[in-house]
């Protein structure tokens, strides 16, 4: 007989312990949580290279019911995260709905039953009324193809699966890439290398931190007072609210004030004018994620690095081949590229009412959702990060968002007595005209860049919400009926 559980969420991070809290606040109790790895902790899990951290203040990266006084920084370390992940996980009692080592490949409708039949890499069956995935949309790496790696004699890291046994200590390193990660790595591997190459084809902004300290005074201030903490959480969100805003109507004023502030601070850190070129980027701010650190410019400004504006075509045996022809010898090639945000849910196959399947039929040309959550042709599918859904700010926010959503749908199918739930084909085609229109006035679209919001990094903008934090929790707040398909 089939294992069966009314919820099976998909995904041990963030998103899979907000699902569970919010089931057993609604008294669904009978859920389980399949997690690919051996432990909790999503990207926080895997993200385990040098200096790595969150670029969103503590406070505000965390769970509204699990506030943490215990934060030691401003930017929590990764250890601290994948802490406080394993420490909400044990306190709600969740541990044993856990099934560690399970990969989920395989989600088949079945219209008869009512329910989802999950088939996992391990060879399990199981089934389920509502199925909700919260595995993230920053999971799989991106891995460039680079010809001739395999000869390549030293070692090659991307840093979301870093291995601790790769030393960069006197050693020729290459980083690749600009993005939160690189301008993390680079300056420890500048500090600790023999030399550094910094391969950065897109030059992204770059503001300074603020970075604080809480010491354990500071600590029992914050458990003894916790509005503290909800002091520090409204005013980070007040502030991404409004620089969100700003870049989803293209404010130009706004933005021009903005990049006079970035070059103020560039140029203050980069006296080189040629590097100071290098380091300027051609598009709009904000239609890149932009980069919090102190230490990357200094880092790049170092005489022991080296920085070239032109990507990597090939290896060799003994280091890299730039799209020039130059080469570089190397030691270590750290690829600090990011993720194929794009590529939503890879690896599982969704095969909704006859038999319709999720990303070669629905998702032809793009992915797609209603609200971000829902799909039509999908009953009971609810998606966590899904389409359109990256709203600046704090991702634990927009987590929490879906998840009071998708409880208010799995309500109303109880209360009416149906089976399942899934918008209507017109409300998700006029929900998703209205994103694009929106968006083609943000500078997400209109900034004139690249990136990882976009199909293949040049095309259609699909990660990204057109608008801030606030907007995006009053959509997801309201129920239409009109909108729903209940049978």
């Amino acid at each position: 007989m089939i294992e069966y559980h009314e919820t099976v969420v998909v995904g041990g991070g963030f998103g899979g312990i907000c699902a569970a809290h919010d089931l057993l606040e609604e008294g669904r109790d009978d859920f389980l949580i399949l997690e690919r790895a051996g432990e909790l902790g999503g990207v926080w899990r895997d993200n385990r290279y040098p200096n790595a951290a969150c670029d969103v203040p503590a406070h505000f990266y965390s769970l509204s019911f699990a506030l943490n006084p215990a934060w030691t920084r401003s930017y929590a370390p990764w250890d601290e995260i994948l802490a406080y992940i394993n420490k909400v996980a044990d306190d709600l009692g969740v541990r044993d709905r856990i099934r560690f080592n399970t990969t989920l490949v395989s989600a088949r409708w079945d219209e008869a039953a009512g329910a989802w039949n999950l088939r996992t890499a391990e060879g399990t069956s199981l089934s389920c009324r509502f199925l909700i995935l919260a595995s993230g949309s920053l999971s799989t790496p991106r891995i460039p193809d680079l010809p001739g790696r395999e000869t390549f004699r030293g070692k090659v890291i991307h840093t979301a699966e870093w291995d601790e046994r790769v030393s960069m200590e006197g050693r020729r390193v290459v980083v690749v890439g600009a993005s939160a990660s690189a301008a993390q790595v680079l300056p420890y591997a500048v500090d600790v290398a023999e030399s550094v190459l910094a391969v950065i084809r897109t030059p992204p902004y770059v503001m300074p931190n603020d970075e604080q300290f809480y010491d354990v005074e500071a600590q029992a201030r914050f458990r003894d007072e916790p509005e503290r903490m909800e002091a520090i959480r409204l005013d980070a969100e007040h502030s991404f609210n409004v620089e969100a805003e700003t870049q989803a109507v293209m404010d130009e004023a706004q933005l021009a004030r903005i990049e006079g502030q970035w070059r103020d601070y560039m140029e203050s850190e980069i006296a080189d004018a040629g590097l100071r070129e290098l380091l300027t980027p051609s598009y709009r701010f904000g239609c890149r994620r932009p980069v919090l650190s102190s230490t990357f410019y200094p880092a790049l400004a170092d005489r022991r690095t080296t920085v070239w504006s032109t990507g990597i075509s090939a290896m060799t045996e003994t280091g890299v081949v730039a799209g020039d022809g130059r080469e570089w010898d190397a030691d270590v090639v750290v690829l600090a590229t990011g993720f194929t945000a794009t590529d939503m849910y890879a690896g599982i196959e969704f095969h909704g009412e006859s038999g319709r399947s999720l990303k070669a039929d629905a998702w032809r040309e793009a992915p797609h959702a209603y609200k971000g959550t829902v799909v039509a042709g999908f009953p009971n599918l609810f998606l966590v990060t899904g389409p359109h859904t990256q709203a600046s700010g704090s991702i634990i926010a927009v987590i929490e968002a879906q998840m009071k959503m998708i409880m208010q749908y799995i309500q109303l199918v109880d209360e009416s007595g149906a089976v399942s739930v899934q918008p209507s084909q017109r409300a998700q085609q006029s929900f998703n005209t209205w994103v694009d229109s929106a968006m083609a006035d943000s500078v997400w679209e209109a900034g004139a860049c690249h990136s990882w919001y976009r199909l293949g990094m040049a095309g259609k903008v699909v990660t990204k919400w057109p608008g801030n934090l606030a907007s995006f929790q009053k959509m997801t707040s309201t129920v239409d009926l009109g909108d729903l398909v209940l049978k």
